[in-house]
């Protein structure tokens, strides 16, 4: 990206940061629980960069991607 524009990685760690906020006001282990959603978001922060949409959906989608890679693992 250019001077003015932010990076991928730094559009999904302000998406991380506003998420953080909206769980404040959780139970503390919902918010352990929203910190690990947080981590999986930002997992594909690179793909970001090559796709169309936009960054909160790529977040979700790479949130839902590592979500699915656990259940399957267990």
């Amino acid at each position: 990206m250019g001077r003015n524009s932010p990076t991928s990685r730094q559009v999904m760690e302000e998406i991380g940061r506003a998420i953080e906020k909206i769980s404040s006001s959780m139970r503390s282990d919902d918010r352990e629980l929203v910190r690990e959603i947080i981590l999986m978001g930002r997992t594909h922060a690179s793909e970001m960069d090559l796709s169309l949409i936009s960054p909160e959906m790529a977040f979700l989608l790479s949130a839902i991607v590592e979500m699915l890679r656990e259940i399957k693992n267990e």
